[in-house]
């Protein structure tokens, strides 16, 4: 019986091949809209992750206890050696670097600005960071105390080249003040305003010197070996070194703006899928009522023969499921092939900001595999469920006036 009803239900939608084809087409391209937005914020949030924690931050960070909400120098990592041990012997850990950080302030022969200076190990920052592949004129440190590494902003800002002496002057742990003589040695573009426009670099042992810190470290940034384990695995991150007086905090915790962002991607869809699949309720319902009143005497006959109710109740929702899966069907491939194309070619969106990242390069959509099921099986389930209303309607007709009617 179930088999028979399939093959009425396929034939039946064949009947009026045209209104099968728009109603499955209109399903389809919305299906497909949907695939793709979903795709474009997956990438969009890879981007953005990837810019914010592979750039500098790195996927997590190491500080002393109150250094993060005060920035007072003399709140250095607690027995630094030891915890760098410690990340040697992670094996979620791909890289790690230890920096000073100091606000200072920046003098040229022109001009004197406040900026952020930062003590670079330049051995192990080129595996944690892109500020040596960031350098846009001039090189990247070789370990001389007097190399200057500052962003373009910076340095259009203060008419600062290559070659040219500043001093930087900052507050040491000591109480004192410190001033040393630096020669801009690079200027780096890492397309982010704090970055670009409020940091000096310098090598860690000169920073050492200024801030009479040696061998400390005010923070450790840290790049798992799997960029999904700074969330996946955070609660243990934060157990191994957030401990005997430091506190370890991965990048959702340092950039709550990002953070919050990639949780409203889902609402938004969300809201998006809602709007479709209401939009999919009423277009189906309305074909099939269609359907329903071109085959009244059709129904008339079945029910006159003693068809029951459920019966032909259960043809209109396998109609309705045909439609949804051949929608499906073109929905998919709409979806894949613009998907695929953006993938490989980018999509890009001109000059934009966002909680100081710039996002000036092309985004490319990408479908998550726990994901892409999600969509075409919630737009089969709510094409078959619109086939209920008008399937009963069908079932409930009266054998005697569906036929005259339909005379």
């Amino acid at each position: 019986m179930l088999r028979r009803m399939i093959v009425i239900s396929w034939r039946a939608i064949l009947k009026n091949r045209r209104r099968t084809v728009i109603t499955s087409t209109a399903i389809g391209i919305g299906l497909a809209s949907l695939l793709f937005t979903d795709a474009l914020f997956a990438g969009l949030i890879n981007f953005m992750v990837n810019t914010a924690t592979e750039t500098w931050m790195g996927h997590a960070q190491i500080h002393g206890d109150g250094f993060r909400e005060t920035g007072r120098i003399a709140l250095t990592i607690n027995d630094p050696a030891g915890v760098m041990d410690k990340l040697e012997g992670d094996t979620l850990v791909r890289g790690f670097t230890g920096r000073l950080i100091a606000p200072a302030t920046l003098e040229s022969s022109m001009e004197l600005r406040p900026i952020t200076l930062t003590g670079v190990d330049h051995t192990t920052d080129p595996d944690v960071t892109s500020l040596s592949a960031s350098i846009a004129e001039g090189g990247y440190f070789t370990g001389d105390s007097t190399e200057l590494i500052i962003g373009e902003k910076l340095a259009e800002d203060m008419e600062l080249q290559l070659g040219d002496i500043a001093v930087l002057t900052a507050a040491a742990a000591d109480g004192g003040f410190s001033s040393s003589l630096f020669i801009v040695a690079g200027i780096c573009s890492f397309n982010s305003e704090k970055l670009d426009r409020y940091s000096a670099f310098v090598n860690i042992e000169a920073a050492e010197d200024m801030l009479a810190l040696d061998g400390e470290y005010h923070e450790i940034a840290v790049l798992f070996a799997d960029p999904q384990a700074a969330e996946a695995h955070g609660e243990r991150f934060r157990r191994m070194y957030g401990v005997e007086g430091n506190t370890a905090e991965i990048w959702p915790v340092l950039q709550p703006q990002i953070h919050s962002m990639v949780q409203m991607v889902d609402v938004s869809v969300t809201v998006m899928a809602a709007i479709l699949f209401g939009l999919v309720l009423f277009g189906i319902v309305n074909s099939l009522f269609m359907s329903v009143y071109e085959r009244m005497y059709e129904f008339g006959v079945m029910k006159a023969l003693g068809t029951r109710t459920a019966v032909i109740s259960g043809l209109i929702l396998l109609e309705a499921f045909w439609l949804g899966l051949t929608a499906i069907v073109i929905g998919s491939v709409i979806g894949w092939a613009v998907v695929s194309y953006f993938g490989a070619a980018g999509l890009s969106f001109g000059e934009m900001e966002f909680t100081g990242l710039a996002l000036n390069r092309p985004i490319y959509p990408v479908f998550e595999a726990g994901r892409i099921w999600i969509y075409p099986l919630i737009t089969l389930v709510f094409t078959t469920l619109a086939g209920v209303y008008p399937g009963v309607h069908a079932g409930r007709l009266n054998p005697s006036e569906a036929i005259r009617r339909s005379l």
